[in-house]
């Protein structure tokens, strides 16, 4: 064995172990001491005693090495790491910091042990950081947090910080050790990109609000030109037109009041362009009867509502104008429905029917054979029915 640890004489013998009694003595009264060197002494005074009970107690010399190569080894790695450790009490209250820690705090490590690591919280977060930490370093809980300090000069930086227990051999919670780190730059990241979303939701805003105005400009430059036409033919095209820039303009309308600049409530579209289109063909609710049936939360994209909208207007159009002539009465009725990954839109009137031998394919009317376009656009697929009701069945992808 290493001479270091040779027995020394007796008389030295009983003068260390005095001299270890004074030292546990002394160690009993340490909590007395100033926060900012209580930690420091006590670690002082616990690597004294080690080195006495080895002289003590030769058979623990190797015990008592390896205990400081491990300890030089835990310095050593805990100086180099690129985040904060610390280690607290019972109460809660800071022991150990490494060097890492003054770098993100930005205080000297003898103002951060103790209790006067709370004064560098942020005032608008301390109330709610504080108690909390304290309550579960009591109960011994792990946690994760971030909140605001502020360094020595003024400077505010944003933390996260995850702790766990620490527990003696025989089970006694005797304290936390945890790791800080500075992520600041990650919540400035998070802010830009708000901001950025803000001002992209903006702008989109003010894009729809302005196609809606421009297209409600051109429906009324419409309006006013169809009225100086005698030809009724000729004006019924221009109100078609009309018609059909009205139903564009009530997507972007739409688009405008809603929270989802990229998406179109289609049950809310479909109910508001039913009824503009009675409106607009100034049905009398007396002789034609509007239902509509919609399934709630019926959404689709920009790309899609605005084909799904000028097929409504054609459907609605042409059962409007054909179904019900002179002082015929019947219904008219409108149905959405949502079907597993697909829309289902449903124009069906009580007024004249089709002839049997309708296909859609072959038609000239220029209101059909845009129907047609569009629901090829849509990647879809149309139904006619003329048995007792006249009825088209539109169906595409949500998605």
């Amino acid at each position: 064995m290493d001479e270091t640890f040779n027995s020394p004489r007796p008389e030295l013998m009983t003068r260390i172990r005095a001299f270890k009694t004074q030292v546990q003595d002394f160690q009993q009264t340490t909590d007395q001491l100033p926060n900012p060197i209580q930690p420091s002494i006590e670690r002082s005074l616990s690597t004294i005693l080690t080195q006495l009970e080895a002289i003590l107690n030769p058979q623990a010399a190797p015990l008592f090495i390896a205990t400081h190569a491990s300890e030089d080894h835990w310095s050593a790695l805990s100086h180099c790491l690129p985040f904060g450790i610390f280690s607290c009490d019972v109460q809660g209250r800071c022991i150990y910091t490494n060097p890492r820690c003054e770098e993100i705090l930005g205080h000297p490590l003898e103002e951060s042990l103790g209790d006067r690591w709370i004064n560098y919280v942020h005032p608008d977060d301390r109330d709610r950081v504080v108690p909390a930490w304290i309550e579960d370093a009591k109960a011994g809980r792990s946690r994760t947090d971030q909140f605001r300090i502020i360094t020595s000069d003024g400077e505010i930086r944003w933390l996260y910080t995850r702790t766990a227990p620490m527990f003696s051999a025989a089970g006694e919670l005797v304290g936390h050790t945890g790791t800080i780190e500075d992520i600041t730059s990650q919540k400035m990241a998070e802010e830009q990109i708000k901001s950025s979303l803000l001002e992209k939701e903006a702008l989109l805003k003010e894009i729809h609000h302005r196609v809606k105005n421009n297209l409600q400009i051109i429906s009324s430059l419409i309006y006013l030109q169809a009225q100086r036409i005698d030809d009724p033919d000729v004006r019924q095209i221009f109100k078609d037109s009309q018609s059909r820039i009205s139903s564009m303009a009530l997507v972007h309308d739409s688009l405008y009041r809603s929270q989802d600049f990229a998406r179109v409530n289609l049950s809310e579209y479909v109910q508001t362009l039913t009824s503009s289109l009675f409106h607009t063909y100034r049905i009398r609710s007396d002789t034609v009867n509007l239902v509509v049936n919609v399934d709630p939360g019926v959404i689709v994209s920009l790309e899609k509502a605005i084909p799904c909208g000028l097929i409504l207007n054609e459907l609605m159009t042409n059962a409007l104008k054909h179904g019900f002539i002179g002082e015929e009465t019947g219904e008219v009725a409108v149905t959405l429905q949502n079907q597993s990954s697909q829309v289902c839109l449903i124009v069906e009137n009580g007024g004249k029917n089709l002839p049997e031998s309708f296909e859609l394919q072959k038609i000239r009317s220029m209101g059909l054979r845009l129907v047609n376009a569009l629901v090829d656009q849509l990647n879809g697929k149309v139904i006619v029915e003329t048995a007792q009701k006249t009825r088209f069945k539109v169906m595409f992808d949500c998605a």
